[in-house]
């Protein structure tokens, strides 16, 4: 178990004014089985009044518009997070397993992947696997292996598919073809966005429908232990879990920083970061 304090934010700054903008975002960690969170506070430049609201999949989330001339929007969320508190994140519902069971334009089964999965199939015996969570920790560990980590191979439209036949990307490319091998291996599996320990931005994991629970794993950093990851939201696939999505009037070309500070309290280190997207 960890505790575990985050200091989370973006800046969007825009080359002209923008007249109006509407947004909605989902950096909002919540209580689950396997963490409970404390003391969250959100600001934002420009003030606005914001409201709250929950999507289909229970993820949270704030919206609301800013309706005066901006040349710059600020998110800045802080809290506190208990993590590690189960080995599960929660109970899985009934319907979960049809919605998280088959694949999405985005992380579908391609062609490479179908002969990927054959091989690990045959090389991994894995259906002599009965248990989801343990033929997802095989599956892992060979995709960890086999796949590259490289930034500014793959961007947020890329595909499963596209990923793996480039061989590299990053954590979201990890979560999309692990989901889609699951799904291949007769799993329901989901997309997890959130934080982690030392990362500059936000990370993406992958959870397993077993045995009437959902567990996470990290295939980008193959691992199950996951008492350091403060979790966000789910989705199908990284779409459903997108932090920022905004309609606005003006502002011509814009550029996004994120800045990510997560503290071990229990631990006394502090990991401090910036990214630029």
């Amino acid at each position: 178990m960890k505790n575990l304090k985050f200091d989370y934010s973006f800046v969007i700054s825009y080359e002209t004014d923008v007249q109006r903008c509407y947004y909605t975002i989902k950096a909002i960690p919540q209580d689950s089985a396997r963490q409970k969170i404390q003391n969250v506070e959100i600001k934002m430049i420009p003030e606005s009044k914001p409201e709250y609201g929950t999507d289909c999949h229970g993820n949270k989330y704030v919206w609301g518009c800013n309706p005066l001339p901006h040349k710059m929007f600020r998110f800045h969320i802080t809290g506190d997070a208990v993590c590690g508190l189960t080995d599960y994140e929660e109970v899985v519902e009934e319907n979960e397993l049809m919605i998280f069971r088959h694949g999405t334009k985005v992380n579908g089964a391609g062609e490479k992947i179908c002969e990927y999965y054959k091989k690990l199939e045959s090389d991994l015996n894995l259906a002599a696997i009965e248990s989801e969570l343990e033929k997802a920790k095989v599956i892992m560990e060979k995709l960890h292996s086999d796949f590259v980590y490289e930034k500014n191979i793959t961007d947020v439209q890329t595909t499963a598919e596209e990923a793996f036949e480039k061989g590299k990307g990053v954590c979201q490319d990890f979560a999309h073809i692990m989901i889609s091998l699951l799904h291949l291996a007769g799993c329901s599996a989901r997309y997890v966005t959130g934080f982690l320990t030392g990362e500059g931005a936000t990370h993406a994991w992958v959870e397993v429908a077993c045995n009437g629970k959902w567990y996470g794993v990290d295939p980008c950093n193959n691992t199950d232990n996951l008492e350091s990851y403060i979790k966000i939201g789910v989705g199908r696939d990284a779409s459903e879990c997108q932090i920022n999505r905004g309609v606005m009037h003006g502002g011509g070309e814009q550029k996004l920083e994120t800045f990510l500070s997560v503290t071990d309290r229990g631990q006394g280190s502090n990991y401090l970061k910036k990214g630029f997207v």
